[in-house]
């Protein structure tokens, strides 16, 4: 198994996770969850579909958060060792905006996970720590994705 390219969609994880996810109309299937991170990650079959987007660190301040091909500014307000809390006055997030990527820098640094509508805060997983998971995760079980 090559650690250093895996090909997966990773999305925050809800109650619990699909057996499959589609992307692009191809249904992919689950191989990995974590519910203390809170996100799940599938199998992309046909990796030249995706446009992957470089993932970094989040840092306090400015971020955008990406639902469709809409970008909301939002303000990252807490970073701790699995999450960001966001504050988000320019959108209300809608069912089936979990998941959505919250960009610093040109990075993904997060995802959304959930939304206080009366404090206009939002909080999700971080990218860094969920990839970290994975592929230990893989690593540990030997997994492969191919």
């Amino acid at each position: 198994m090559n650690l250093r390219h895996i090909d997966v969609i990773l999305t925050v994880r809800g109650p619990k996770a699909s057996p499959y996810a589609l992307f692009d109309g191809v249904k992919c299937p689950l191989v990995y969850e974590d519910p203390v991170v809170n996100v799940a990650a599938y199998l992309l079959e046909f990796p030249e579909l995706a446009h992957p987007t470089p993932v970094g660190e989040p840092d306090l301040g400015e971020a955008t958060l990406v639902v469709g091909h809409d970008e909301h500014w939002c303000r990252i307000t807490d970073v701790d060792r699995r999450n960001v809390r966001i504050n988000l006055p320019s959108y209300v997030p809608r069912p089936g905006d979990a998941g959505a990527p919250i960009i610093q820098d040109d990075k993904v640094v997060a995802m959304l996970a959930s939304y206080w509508l009366n404090d206009m805060l939002g909080m999700g997983p971080r990218i860094d720590v969920a990839l970290r998971e994975l592929l230990d995760h893989f690593r540990r079980t030997n997994s492969t994705t191919r």
